[in-house]
């Protein structure tokens, strides 16, 4: 048989295994006319030494690099199924459209999809890496050092031959352990895996947890999926109820399950812009106040705080604070820190029933309300700024001129009250410092009175 002919032959039956077996590949014959073959395949599979696997993408394409016999010295083409391929290597494309062209022999190309490429090792690479493997020999310290190189070559599956030789060589290496995934426990080295396990811990995903943690994230999934269903459930009780239906009003007044309450919260919070009339956005803040779960407090305070609707406002801020008055007033004094003046001044008003004098500096903090404005100086000075004004809209420059920040100072009447309240007969206005030394002259005791007497 002549060169040719077994050439011949040969390209043959490797572009028979790859139309049956490869992935996103495209493979030609120079002879050929330069045919392009295109092959598909549902997906790389992976290459495995089980007899009873069908061959892989990965699996038949690394065959090839025993086929073809004239490859000497060739970069190497590794494939996500598994595998490689050598020879002569340049990619075409970008992105998507990204393939690595393989000239295995002077008549046989290859072009791999890049998404099925996971790495290409050039011919240098390779003849370094065999120079340091047989400079590493049965030297532990030499093989490890051998495994970093390889890490930072993206040389995985070298990296690890090489971690494992060297505690076949040196048992108690600890840095090879270590990136084996080993720990030591009572002179005994073991998998990480089998040691969380002997602590009772479980694996969830890439975590490992305590079984109580578990039972707590396995809840929380559960009530995850619950709340899910309960809004798609309100929804539609919500629109029967606002089309007349009492059947579905009544159904939505006689909620009791604790799951609810994410669903019912999140009626609540737009309800006012959806136009739902004030009788239903009570019956949610009521729903809230009797299930007492997940985001109810919360939102009760938030409600209470903001609210455009005074009944619902005033209704919602009582039961919040009827509820649990500890978190809703820290709810309040949070927002006594908000850059805007009104929530300000809405958070000093909820809290004036509920002044604590070991809340003082935090009142005194919002005594004044600093906020940035842009101010235009130079030509067009005093016309309307850039940017979003208070009110939301999008106001434009004059021509020319140059636009600073400045600070601009708000007092706030009602903080001014609330710090009142808990220091009767006590009046320094806005003055900041004079209150802060005032609150801090009740909490230090005069120096005269520490002394102990003769």
């Amino acid at each position: 048989m002549s060169r040719h002919t077994h050439s011949g032959s040969c390209h043959a039956f490797i572009l028979a295994l790859l139309c049956r077996h490869s992935s996103s590949l495209l493979a030609y014959d120079r002879r050929e006319s330069r045919q392009v073959f295109r092959l598909f395949c549902s997906r790389p599979k992976l290459l495995t030494s089980s007899a009873t696997r069908k061959p892989s993408c990965g699996g038949i394409l690394g065959t090839l690099g025993v086929l073809v016999m004239s490859q000497v010295a060739a970069d190497t083409v590794q494939l996500s199924g598994g595998g490689h391929v050598s020879g002569d290597v340049r990619a075409i494309g970008e992105g998507n459209d990204r393939y690595v062209i393989v000239q295995m022999d002077p008549d046989l190309v290859v072009a791999i999809a890049g998404t099925h490429v996971t790495r290409i090792v050039t011919n240098d690479q390779l003849a370094r890496y065999k120079d340091l493997f047989h400079r590493a020999g049965n030297d532990a310290e030499r093989n490890y050092q051998l495994s970093l190189w390889c890490k930072e070559n993206n040389l995985d599956r070298q990296a690890h031959f090489h971690l494992a030789k060297t505690v076949r060589l040196e048992p108690n290496h600890k840095l090879a352990r270590a990136a084996l995934g080993y720990v030591k426990e009572q002179n005994e080295w073991v998998s990480y895996e089998t040691s969380q396990r002997r602590q009772g811990m479980v694996k969830v995903q890439t975590r490992w947890v305590l079984p109580e943690a578990l039972a707590d994230l396995t809840a929380r999934e559960e009530s995850n999926l619950q709340s899910k269903l309960w809004i798609k459930k309100l929804d539609r009780l919500v629109s029967k109820a606002l089309r007349g239906d009492r059947e579905a009003l009544a159904a939505i007044n006689a909620i009791a399950d604790p799951m609810a309450a994410t669903a019912i919260a999140a009626q609540l919070e737009p309800s006012a812009k959806r136009n739902q009339p004030r009788s239903l956005r009570l019956t949610w803040v009521r729903l809230l106040a009797k299930l007492q779960a997940g985001p109810a407090v919360a939102t009760l305070a938030k409600t209470g705080l903001l609210d455009q609707d005074d009944v619902v406002r005033e209704e919602a801020r009582r039961l919040a604070m009827e509820i649990n008055p500890v978190s809703t007033a820290a709810s309040y004094r949070n927002w006594l820190r908000s850059p805007s003046v009104k929530q300000v001044r809405a958070a000093a008003s909820a809290l004036q029933d509920y002044a604590d004098p070991a809340d003082a500096m935090e009142y005194v903090d919002a005594l004044v309300t600093v906020v940035k404005k842009k101010i235009q100086q130079g030509p067009g000075q005093g016309r309307t700024q850039a940017g979003f004004g208070s009110g939301g809209g999008l106001g434009g420059f004059a021509a020319g001129g140059t636009v600073i920040e400045k600070d601009q100072r708000y007092t706030n009447p009602e903080v001014l009250s609330l710090v009142k309240s808990v220091a009767p007969g006590i009046d320094y206005g806005y003055d900041q410092q004079k209150w802060r030394r005032y609150f801090a002259s009740l909490m230090n005791p005069p120096v005269s009175d520490l002394r102990r007497d003769p």
